[in-house]
């Protein structure tokens, strides 16, 4: 009996839904829950310019600890890397620093952006791979032991190719590991 007391009492609570008046939240409700729901699916560019510097300034930190390039690293005694620097033409050495220095934070941002950040960020990933670049360079030159050289201008490109490639390989392993 009790079964079938609540069995009752549930088909009439649902036959009360069913027959109840319409009811929709105020105007202005609807456009706040709209908002937030666009603002959560939109992520700002200083948003995504700020993760990205991030993670390209640890992995920066990171590089240096190996990298005798311009006297910072903790590695600036290093007997192989410095015949490399004596050997190869300065050009190709700075280049390849550049690309030392960059690739492995370009490559994580690529892992770890997704759709929408990338969206947010649009065109201007560009001009963030190149600003980067360029104030990681200037950066490294002022805390750095290493007099100004031309040649050492290759960084710069090296780091901007790094950028490129690390951060379109990164996507491209991303869309395989979904």
């Amino acid at each position: 009996m009790r079964k079938a007391d609540q069995q009752h009492q549930k088909l009439d609570e649902l036959r009360r839904f069913v027959d109840a008046p319409e009811l929709s939240p105020r105007r202005e409700t609807d456009d706040a829950v709209m908002h937030r729901a666009q603002v959560g699916q939109r992520p700002s560019s200083r948003t995504v310019v700020a993760k990205f510097l991030a993670i390209q300034f640890s992995s920066g930190l990171v590089t240096l600890s190996i990298c005798p390039q311009f006297g910072i690293g903790g590695a600036s005694h290093n007997g192989v890397l410095h015949a490399l620097h004596v050997h190869a033409p300065p050009a190709l050495y700075y280049l390849s620093c550049g690309v030392l220095f960059v690739l492995f934070g370009a490559l994580f941002n690529g892992l770890v952006a997704n759709r929408r950040e990338i969206k947010a960020i649009g065109q201007g990933k560009y001009l963030f791979f190149g600003s980067y670049s360029i104030g990681a360079y200037l950066a490294l030159l002022l805390l750095g032991s290493e007099s100004f050289l031309l040649v050492s201008l290759f960084w710069i490109l090296g780091g901007a190719a790094a950028h490129l490639i690390g951060f379109s390989l990164g996507g491209r392993l991303r869309a395989l590991s979904i």
